[in-house]
């Protein structure tokens, strides 16, 4: 493949079932981010019904499906540019440079900002195109089965050095959300800045979320390499049989994680620690088993003629979803926070789910009336912008 100089950037297609999936994971996102106080639930946690029921189906889970998505849009990027004789793997670091960036200030407004993480992790996908489907699987399998907790669980057991002492990130996020609930705006951002953002990194190590994130990058390059989505009715039967085997797996380490909830914490060994490592490893396999059903689930009734157009309502989020999932935290972090108005505690759990709804359904409302004028996100635009160095970016549909 030849290196060409890139040259005006043309409007892309989209495949409506992957933007809509992505709307719902942004969905799914925006209404644990209401539920969560954006963070602050930690201070004062109020672990009600409906709090875990959507933690159930979407903490976790709904973040995972956003990382498969970010997978398969790095092959359909590298794809078509290839297409073109163009190697497009600088400027795609470059994209990434600019993620991060966009991140980092968002990170000093609201500290669960996810996208500062794929722009790091996300570099991992550059080192690994040029392998085959076999070995990225395999890579993948290696990523999701999270080997360090089985090495953390035999070292709690046997009481190695520091093995039963506990993750950093426990008194890290206690420091943080102390010291958020004093803060001023600008005293927020500087947390943010510094201990905040420590803290987030360690607790994507110590958590296996960075590991899990690799290896969803690579489920989902893989996916878009065999036409998983854009030639979704060649898969129907495959695709039924994997979400019988997900639900199955959903069942059976729902019952084995409830099963290891219920034991003394002192049943391995006195600090019980091993205990935590664990359910830590298996809450991510389930976390795992969820997201895959609830991918293959919406892939099938998104496929039915009725539901799918209801479905395909959330589409226009997913066009622009990095403009969605910034808006979000913009108007919830001052309704929730001491700065603003507080609402963390004083919303409770069930106004929240409401105030989350609503909140969600009126960014439809906003995406649908957007893409009918807008070729791109606001902020999808200028990303665009800076990653081919040029303002030459079709941006305002003409009539």
């Amino acid at each position: 493949m030849t290196t060409q100089t890139l040259n005006h950037p043309s409007i892309p297609q989209r495949v409506e079932l992957v933007d809509a999936l992505r709307g719902f994971a942004l969905m799914g996102i925006c209404l644990v981010h209401f539920m969560e106080y954006f963070e602050l639930y930690w201070i004062n946690q109020d672990p009600t019904f409906l709090h875990n029921l959507i933690f159930f189906l979407f903490a976790g889970k709904a973040y995972a499906i956003f990382a498969l998505m970010f997978g398969l849009s790095f092959f359909i990027i590298m794809d078509n540019q290839a297409r073109k004789g163009v190697n497009f793997s600088y400027h795609f670091a470059w994209r990434l440079v600019i993620l991060l960036a966009i991140g980092y200030i968002h990170t000093l407004y609201y500290l669960g900002d996810i996208l500062s993480v794929l722009g790091v992790i996300g570099l991992s996908l550059l080192f690994v195109q040029g392998m085959s489907n076999r070995w990225l699987v395999a890579l993948a399998l290696l990523c999701l089965l999270q080997l360090p907790f089985y090495y953390q669980f035999f070292a709690a057991l046997n009481n190695l050095p520091g093995a039963n002492d506990n993750p950093a990130f426990f008194s890290l996020f206690g420091d943080v959300y102390a010291a958020i609930e004093k803060a001023s705006f600008s005293e927020l951002l500087v947390l943010n800045g510094s201990d905040g953002l420590y803290a987030k990194w360690i607790f994507f190590v110590e958590s296996g979320r960075g590991l899990q994130l690799i290896g969803l990058f690579l489920a989902g390059l893989v996916l878009g390499r065999i036409g998983f989505f854009t030639q979704a009715e060649k898969f129907d039967r495959s695709r039924i049989k994997a979400l019988g085997m997900a639900l199955l797996a959903v069942i059976v380490l729902y019952c084995l994680e409830k099963y290891i909830a219920q034991l003394p914490a002192n049943f391995f060994q006195e600090t019980g620690m091993a205990k935590w490592y664990l359910q830590q490893l298996l809450g991510s396999y389930l976390s795992t088993a969820i997201m895959t059903s609830l991918i293959l689930l919406f892939i099938q009734f998104y496929l039915w003629q009725r539901s799918g157009k209801l479905l395909n309502l959330l589409a226009p989020c997913g066009r622009i979803s990095l403009s969605i999932y910034l808006v979000q935290s913009l108007v919830g972090v001052p309704l929730f926070y001491p700065y603003g108005l507080g609402l963390y505690k004083t919303l409770g759990q069930t106004n929240s789910l409401i105030l989350g709804i609503i909140f969600y359904a009126l960014l439809i409302l906003v995406a649908h009336w957007w893409v009918k004028r807008f070729y791109y996100g606001p902020v999808e635009w200028l990303w665009r912008s800076a990653t081919y160095m040029t303002l030459n970016v079709p941006f305002k549909k003409s009539r």
